[in-house]
């Protein structure tokens, strides 16, 4: 007779999927007159960073002692990014460009490897640091950056080390924004927008329970799925192989045909235009999309992807997809955006209940 076993991977997986069933039956009591919005997509495709723009401009947005509790994080984020670097470094085989360097490399990596909590830098960390950046080595191996796992914004904190140094420091809003935490389950918040109250869902993206939580949201007024426009020559995180465009692309697809969300609005955030314009420096979007004869204009390739992701409405007769190519780190443009947004679903709501 065969057996079978939980891993503790997959044990975790059931608590998040049992939280957030739990955390969804709960809302439904007082879910009348709410506005109820799903940030959806893949891993590192700005989801959370959205959900703090949003509390930035229509919330309480952050205290200093919010402020101050992600200092760790901070710390913790920029080790990991050149921990990172000095991993891929050897994958590559590159060699630091003096031996100082390796006392260096080693310091970080050990610190990275620690389960303590990020501190402060102290003097040793944070020479070793910039040191480690200025090295042509790795800044080398920084510009294959896309042939491994990084996160976005190294650059935004070692441009801003100095000032993250600074023994008085505390992170400011721009910092908050930038900073790197995995979403695990659901984070839920209700934030009353032109007199309307909205309960977001900012939903992890595990790729392997995605369609155990999809029929949970049920009665949902409006979708917000969010690609990052500029992975199209990145691999997922989760097995190094696959595309990261190309499984938001077939994620997408999935979400927006799905029953469950046939009469939502569809709002799609083709997201990271910054970064998607910088890399159309170096590289063009043929490298996904073979069929792809144009230039490397930013707006002809905008268009293209644009059009990837629309075609795939099943709907489109009587559903129709609401995009914007957006920068989760500006907080002028995302006003803009989510007031948009807003409107359009507030005007739904109201053609839906007919009193408009």
């Amino acid at each position: 007779m065969g057996s079978t076993c939980s891993t503790p991977e997959s044990k975790e997986q059931k608590r998040i999927n049992s939280v957030i069933d739990k955390q969804i039956r709960k809302d439904e009591d007082d879910e009348i007159g709410n506005q109820k919005l799903l940030l959806l997509g893949t891993g590192e495709c700005g989801k959370s960073t959205i959900l703090k723009q949003i509390n930035i401009l229509h919330s309480s947005g952050f205290s200093k002692a919010d402020l101050k509790n992600v200092a760790g994080t901070v710390y913790s984020n920029i080790i990991q990014g050149v921990a990172t670097l000095l991993k891929a470094k050897d994958h590559f085989y590159y060699e630091l460009s003096t031996p100082e360097l390796d006392a260096d490399a080693q310091h970080i990596l050990s610190l990275a490897d620690s389960s303590k909590d990020a501190m402060p830098f102290i003097p040793l960390t944070f020479n070793a640091i910039k040191r480690l950046w200025h090295d042509p080595v790795v800044q080398k191996t920084f510009e294959r950056r896309a042939e491994f796992q990084m996160m976005d914004t190294l650059v935004y904190f070692m441009n801003e080390l100095d000032r993250i140094n600074n023994a008085d420091y505390i992170p400011t809003v721009d910092d908050m924004l930038r900073i790197r935490i995995p979403t695990m389950g659901v984070v839920q918040q209700t934030i009353e927008i032109k007199g309307t109250k909205f309960r977001i869902y900012d939903v992890g993206g595990q790729r392997s329970e995605r369609r155990k939580w999809i029929h949970l949201f049920d009665n949902v007024n409006a979708t917000i799925f969010i690609s990052a426009i500029n992975e199209f020559n990145q691999k997922l995180n989760e097995d190094g192989q696959t595309n990261r465009m190309k499984e938001s692309i077939k994620l997408f697809e999935t979400i927006c045909n799905s029953r469950w969300f046939v009469q939502a609005a569809m709002i799609l955030f083709l997201n990271k235009r910054d970064l998607f314009e910088q890399k159309l420096k170096t590289t063009s979007i043929n490298v996904l999309f073979s069929t792809y004869q144009g230039s490397n204009d930013y707006a002809e390739c905008v268009a293209y992807i644009q059009m990837r992701f629309e075609r795939l409405n099943k709907y489109s007769d009587i559903k129709k997809i609401y995009t914007h190519v957006t920068c989760a780190t500006d907080t002028n443009q995302i006003q803009l955006v989510i007031d948009s947004v807003v409107d359009m679903v507030i005007g739904r709501n109201l053609r839906g209940t007919g009193m408009e």
